[in-house]
């Protein structure tokens, strides 16, 4: 059973969880809604093995955030692991949602994931906030 498919997250927001395995979401046929705001949560190694699948369910919901007063928010509380290859997902999934004046939000971030953002200089990039997703 896949788990990338949305889901109501705490605050009330749609949620996505990242399916490494590429499980495709249940079919949701009918018309479908422009929303303020999404989430996805990032996977735990993200890196060269999900950055594919991650980038694409990322820019699926920033398809369907209303361009110019939404927002993407990034989950990244379960993130353990971050290789070259999973920052340049961050970063085409920002230019991307760029393109759209769609604002990404990184939340849940450790220490070391906001270290690795500045020493990258890619932090400016990014709303950032440490700890909780919430």
């Amino acid at each position: 059973m896949p788990v990338s498919h949305p889901l109501a997250a705490d605050d009330g927001h749609p949620k996505v969880e990242f399916d490494p395995q590429g499980n495709s979401p249940p079919d949701q046929s009918g018309p479908r809604s422009i929303l303020i705001e999404q989430v996805i949560v990032a996977p735990k190694q993200l890196g060269l093995q999900t950055r594919r699948q991650f980038r694409s369910e990322a820019s699926s919901l920033v398809d369907l955030v209303m361009a110019g007063t939404g927002r993407l928010i990034i989950d990244c509380s379960q993130v353990e692991s971050v290789d070259s290859s999973g920052l340049n997902a961050l970063i085409l999934i920002q230019r991307k949602a760029a393109d759209r004046r769609v604002r990404v939000h990184l939340k849940g971030l450790t220490e070391e994931l906001l270290g690795l953002l500045v020493l990258t200089k890619l932090d400016d990039l990014f709303e950032v906030r440490l700890g909780q997703a919430r």
